[in-house]
């Protein structure tokens, strides 16, 4: 690969993984149920898990079980990553960690027999995948696992750092170059069932286009 094709490929399958596996998989379907997939749900559900596991998401039912923890206590002591709280840099770093998910926060995913199948076998699915893109081409692996592990930690982070200030949550228009068009982060929590943020919300935009 040139360099510029390299970095050109890099930043659309992450920008991809963020809006596809991330911000409409895992957190506005999954975590919230804004939505359902009117057509091939199966392999949707499938397909986000998968995109989000790349992006260094681990098991879906500890990402989705924080997520909804985080909502209900959200900037309190209770909060699993709250900058007020825990720290700015402990937060930004993804250093904190969450013991156990009490089931009540994750009962309705039991359920989902995909869910469950990633939630068991993540660790063997992104180590799978890892070797057989290293087997394509190390240019490959690096493209298509190394670089979404990467940069959906770092965004990770920066998400859940920048989008609190002073015990409770902002608006960023950095996060929304990271996450598909999120940065409007107070107005998510005012009402986690909405679906268009802001005008800018890409995200959202698919959501009430595409597949809603």
């Amino acid at each position: 690969f040139s360099k510029f094709f390299f970095k050109k490929i890099t930043i659309i399958w992450n920008q991809f993984i963020s809006v596809i596996g991330l911000s409409i998989g895992l957190h506005r379907y999954f975590a919230h149920n804004q939505f359902k997939f009117k057509y091939l749900s199966s392999f949707w559900e499938t397909l986000v898990l998968f995109l989000s596991l790349l992006a260094g998401s681990r098991s879906p039912l500890g990402w989705i079980g924080a997520h909804r923890i985080h909502h209900r206590y959200s900037d309190t002591e209770k909060d699993p990553h709250s900058p007020l709280h825990i720290g700015f840099f402990n937060v930004l770093f993804s250093s904190w960690k969450v013991k156990e998910i009490p089931i009540k926060y994750v009962r309705d995913l039991y359920e989902n027999k995909r869910v469950m199948f990633f939630h068991r076998h993540w660790k063997n699915i992104w180590g799978i995948t890892g070797i057989i893109s290293l087997l394509i081409s190390s240019d490959f692996f690096l493209i298509f696992v190394v670089s979404p592990f990467i940069f959906g930690w770092l965004s990770f982070g920066i998400f859940n750092a920048l989008g609190h200030k002073d015990g409770k949550p902002v608006t960023n228009r950095f996060i929304n170059l990271l996450s598909g068009g999120e940065g409007p982060h107070d107005v998510h929590h005012s009402n986690s069932k909405q679906i268009r943020l802001s005008k800018y919300d890409i995200s959202g935009i698919i959501i009430e286009k595409c597949l809603k």
